[in-house]
């Protein structure tokens, strides 16, 4: 039984090796929303008889949703058909990534996995947009020197007073 599932293993690695060359991820890119997380992209993709379909999308952390617009609104999808060409998506277009899962903090970098039909697979990393948060230490050394010009001014009005 293992043994079967290292062939398979090897056998759907080659398979996206060969079929990684055909197309391209670029530009992504994590956008937080109040509507939610998403994914923003494009895929090049230069091949004119073969079709491509986008079946999953997945992060160390949840899977993405494919979502395709619909008039106002949007409609889960099962897979998302990919021209020849480039093919944009993220929210003001026709087609969306929602990622689950999280949190996804600014400035990070996540790495993303693409699966394509025929196990053509590919990962790429999406830096999160958005200032990244200040280490904890740095709140730290904000909040005590802002503690020490108060008792500065304190000491100094007394020592007026006085």
């Amino acid at each position: 039984m293992r043994r079967t599932g290292l062939v398979l293993l090897a056998w759907l690695a080659a398979v996206a090796a060969a079929h990684a060359g055909d197309f391209m991820v670029e530009k992504l890119r994590i956008v937080r929303t109040p509507e939610g997380v998403f994914l923003e992209g494009r895929i090049v993709y230069p091949a004119w008889d073969d079709p491509l379909e986008l079946e999953v999308v997945a992060t160390d952390r949840g899977e993405g949703v494919l979502e395709v617009r619909e008039g106002d609104a949007w409609r889960t999808v099962r897979a998302v058909p990919i021209p020849f060409g480039v093919t944009n998506f993220g929210a003001a277009t026709p087609m969306r990534i929602r990622l689950t899962g999280g949190p996804y903090r600014p400035g990070e970098q996540v790495p993303v996995t693409f699966l394509f039909p025929a196990g053509a697979l590919m990962t790429a990393r999406a830096v999160v947009e958005g200032r990244p948060n200040h280490a904890p230490w740095f709140s730290a050394l904000a909040l005590g020197l802002a503690l020490i010009a108060y008792l500065r001014v304190k000491t100094r009005r007394r020592a007026r007073s006085g």
